[in-house]
């Protein structure tokens, strides 16, 4: 009677916290399936929680430290998204500022750091400064194919995320080969891809940002969206991906 009790507990325990984690994020933020589909099992952050319940991520970057003044940027809207979809576990992220970097030259310096941080989770968020600098594609491959290689033979995991999207800079400069190319690469290394560019696409075809607008208050408003949403539909994609470990949830 007692064992079938503290089974039951633990059923119970293990649906809302797979239910926690599965919450669907803000429909302001929404984005049908054909643009954010789920990701499968993250092994390298599994086998880290099951020895201590701590779920570490190192976000990798080549944007200037922080977002515009005023605005929550999205890995501290994360860290509060994943927080709250997974309450039983420790989360903490920490952050790689590359300015001005392309691809090619953040192996190195985010090897270094998943070495000397040991996070479970990388999220490498690249390709903008290589299609501004339209480098070749196949280089760009190729430093994202040693970048998640790096990684993994350091023990983490690793999300590849590419670019922003806005009308304009759409206009200038052609990032098409280099968010194939990622996802791509994604698909045949079992790696998850996080398709900001097409998800900010569909935010601005849908009407629901609006970068055209020079105002400073809408501009704003913005940037803001942007940063909260992406922080949101990331902390869902990661967290259905950690309940997803072993086929359960935790």
């Amino acid at each position: 009677m007692l064992l079938a009790a503290m089974v039951l507990a633990v059923m119970v325990a293990g649906a809302r916290t797979e239910a926690r984690a599965g919450m669907p994020a803000d429909p302001a933020c929404a984005v049908p399936d054909s643009v954010l589909a789920p990701g499968e099992a993250l092994p390298r952050v599994a086998s880290r929680l099951a020895e201590d319940r701590t779920l570490s991520i190192l976000i990798a970057h080549s944007a200037k430290p922080n977002p515009k003044p005023g605005i929550v940027g999205y890995p501290v809207r994360l860290e509060e998204e994943l927080k709250r979809r997974l309450p039983g576990l420790d989360i903490r992220i920490s952050v790689l500022s590359l300015p001005g970097e392309a691809a090619p030259a953040m192996v190195a310096p985010l090897a270094r750091a998943v070495e000397e941080r040991r996070p479970a989770l990388v999220v490498w968020q690249t390709g903008t400064v290589d299609a501004m600098r339209s480098l070749d594609p196949e280089s760009f491959g190729i430093a994202l194919q040693n970048g998640i290689a790096e990684v993994q033979r350091r023990g983490a995991d690793i999300v590849i995320m590419d670019m922003q999207y806005s009308m304009h800079t759409a206009q200038l400069i052609d990032f098409a080969p280099y968010v194939s190319y990622m996802s791509w690469l994604a698909q045949s290394s079992d790696v998850f891809h996080f398709p900001r560019y097409d998800i900010m696409r569909h935010w601005v075809e849908d009407g629901r940002v609006d970068f055209a607008d020079e105002g400073d208050e809408a501009k704003r408003r913005s940037y803001d969206f942007v940063h909260r949403c992406i922080g949101q539909l990331l902390a869902e994609s990661v967290a259905t991906m950690v309940d997803r470990r072993n086929g359960a949830g935790h």
